[in-house]
């Protein structure tokens, strides 16, 4: 269903309510289970890198338990030419690519989740950009050759 949590491979988990809050409890039989007020979400899990260049990270992860309501990550990233602080950058999504970074450059990420009831703990990950390849050396162009009957002055 819908914002299911399972903790693990037994029959515990946490299940987002359509309204708001969630249910908590074990087995699939429902009588189990207790209705819980909304929270505030749960980290993200698995923040990764899954794509970089010279100038760019591109980070994903996959969302915690939204804590029974609607969430969304602000991602911050600190480094030489990151956004500066105390701008987030913020998607409902789980991937985003942050660009206009240096090259061979150290960046610490740092993502959490968002809801109505508050801020998630954060999960960090420290990634570097790429070294940008050598330029190739200008090409060299021979000067236009002097006029038949030698240089004009």
């Amino acid at each position: 269903e819908l914002g299911q949590n399972w903790e693990g491979r037994g029959q515990t988990g946490r299940v987002s309510a359509a309204l708001g809050g969630y249910w908590e409890g074990t087995g699939r039989d429902w009588e189990h289970w207790d209705r819980c007020p909304p929270d505030r979400p749960d980290p993200p899990r698995s923040l990764r890198l899954s794509g970089l260049s010279g100038t760019s990270l591109s980070l994903s992860w996959d969302p915690g338990f939204d804590g029974g309501l609607a969430q969304h990550f602000l991602l911050r990233a600190e480094g030489p030419d990151a956004p500066p602080p105390p701008a987030a950058l913020v998607t409902s999504g789980f991937t985003l690519t942050l660009s206009g970074l240096r090259p061979a450059t150290p960046y610490d990420v740092t993502v959490r989740a968002r809801n109505a009831r508050g801020d998630s703990a954060p999960v960090r990950l420290r990634a570097e950009t790429s070294a940008l390849p050598e330029a190739p050396p200008p090409a060299w162009e021979e000067p236009p050759a002097a006029p038949p009957g030698g240089a004009e002055d």
